[in-house]
């Protein structure tokens, strides 16, 4: 395995998520929609020894990674992002209120840098930090893109993120799985996939 001296991110594609219902089960990937934006920040906590009360060593640790998805999500995906539902209501008609919870959820992506090399980008636990956010224009020449707040916390293993160049996977199966049965668990060195 080669190591990269440079990498240049220039776009992402292929954004899948994986619904994770109440009792943990995470559905299998499918495509989340159209972005043109992804963006974030770690949150870090910062921890300090002191020695005569004066700092001589620190360590910053990551605690979650705070962000936004900018594009256009399939109907179906944001209303079960969202927590929309149709109980009790006539047939076609779904509320958003209340009684209303966004969902939890793993993300994947692809990233490529200007050169069409190819970076997966996994996220195992997030979760939508805002609620429905729109903006609409009378004789706008573009559609209109949403942003979608989001929060990626804490795994099984206490990682936030997942990365990998596509070319220094070796395992095939890692790279066929990616968007449609991502896990925390299919990532590690000793992980046997299921026949």
């Amino acid at each position: 395995m080669a190591v990269k001296k440079e990498y240049f991110a220039y776009d992402f594609s292929n954004v899948h998520w994986h619904p994770i219902d109440a009792d943990g089960k995470q559905e299998k990937g499918s495509l989340f929609g159209e972005f043109s934006k992804f963006e974030g920040e770690a949150t870090i906590k910062t921890v300090t020894r002191k020695a005569e009360g004066v700092p001589v060593e620190e360590i910053s640790k990551p605690e979650m990674l705070e962000g936004t998805i900018t594009g256009h999500i399939h109907l179906t995906t944001a209303r079960k992002l969202y927590g929309l539902t149709t109980a009790g209501l006539q047939s076609g008609v779904w509320a958003y209120g209340a009684n209303s919870k966004t969902a939890n959820f793993a993300l994947t992506a692809e990233e490529r840098d200007m050169y069409g090399n190819t970076r997966l980008l996994g996220y195992p636990n997030m979760s939508v930090t805002g609620g429905i956010k729109w903006s609409l224009e009378n004789a706008s020449e573009e559609v209109a893109e949403i942003e979608i707040p989001i929060k990626a916390m804490r795994d099984s293993n206490t990682n936030l993120r997942y990365e990998a160049l596509e070319e220094d996977i070796t395992e095939e199966k890692v790279k066929e799985k990616w968007h449609t049965d991502f896990s925390p668990d299919m990532v590690k060195k000793d992980y046997v996939f299921p026949s």
